[in-house]
Order: structure tokens, then sequence, then C-alpha cells
């Protein structure tokens, strides 16, 4: 598989630069920016994020288990009359059911970024491009995967430095 990379000065040559490759049909795109441009995000066709969704369903669960237990060992399984205490008492429960959901909807948070980002590999091959580290600074990069054939490979860097990249580099494939 042969990815294409190209480096660009502004965020609004690379948006065009997107937009030209949507046209042409090209559809794995990847941007490496220095900081947040939500214009990119709508020109990749990024999906809105779901983690919200995961992080509040996982600290529901885990609330709705935490207090399902103590009801089930406090006043199910060994009731122990205190006080004149009831067995089921709901305001007894609410630290523990508060704490487990806060800690179980950040533990997801947390590992869903890790996993969602691909921050447990150790390589990506964008790591083998060289300049690329310019993209936690100064310069936006594009990045164009699984183009195939010698055409699509020309048509994708023509498209690219037509956009206004700095330098556009192959990797992968036959060179």
């Amino acid at each position: 598989m042969t990815r294409v990379y190209a480096e660009f000065a502004s965020s609004t040559a690379l948006i065009e630069t997107i937009h030209a490759l949507r046209a042409k049909h090209v559809p794995r795109l990847e941007a490496y920016l220095p900081y947040p441009v939500p214009a990119v995000d709508d020109a990749l066709g990024a999906e809105p994020s779901r983690l919200s969704h995961l992080v509040f369903a996982a600290g529901i669960g885990a609330a709705a288990a935490a207090y399902g237990l103590q009801w089930l060992l406090q006043a199910r399984l060994y009731p122990l009359n205190v006080g004149g205490r009831p067995n089921h008492f709901p305001l007894a429960f609410v630290p523990i059911t508060f704490e487990m959901g806060v800690l179980f909807a950040s533990l997801t948070a947390f590992v869903a970024v890790l996993v969602g980002g691909g921050l447990l590999r150790l390589w990506h091959p964008s790591s083998d491009v060289d300049g690329i580290d310019s993209a936690t600074g100064t310069r936006f990069w594009l990045e164009a995967r699984d183009v195939e054939g010698e055409d699509a490979i020309a048509m994708v860097t023509r498209v690219m430095r037509d956009g206004g990249a700095l330098a556009v580099r192959r990797l992968g494939g036959a060179s």
C-alpha cells in the first residue's frame, strides 16, 4: 500500500487540497495539524465523536451496578437492623453510587482515548516520513492512504502540488 504525504504552510491550502482530492474520489485522507482546525474535520468528513455516549453509558452502568450491589448485600443477603434503620435506605447508598459512576466514566474516557487515538502503538507509518515532526509546530500535513497504481499516485501528487504543497513524499510501494 502506498501512502502519499504533503506538507502545507497554511490550513487554507490544506483544506482546498482536501476538497480537490475528495472531488477526485480519493477516500482515505488523514491530516496532521499543529493545532485544531474545525474546518479540516469538516473537509475530511469526520463524524462526531461517540466518546461522550460511551462515557455516559459506562458511568450510568457503573452507578446502577454499585447501587444494585449495595442493595443486594445490605437489604437482601445480609440485612442488619441497626438502630431501627430500614434495610434499604437509599441515602446511605448515594456516596458509593456516585463515586463508582465517576470512577468508571473517567476510566472509560481514559482507555477510549488511548485506544481510539492509536496511542498504544509504538510505531506508525508516518513516523518514517522525513519532516513530519513539523506537524507539531508550524506545518500542516496531509496523508492519502492506500493509493494504488502509478496513475493514481501521479494524480494525487499533482493535486497536492497544485494545492500549494511545499513538499510531497511517497511512502511504500514501488518507488
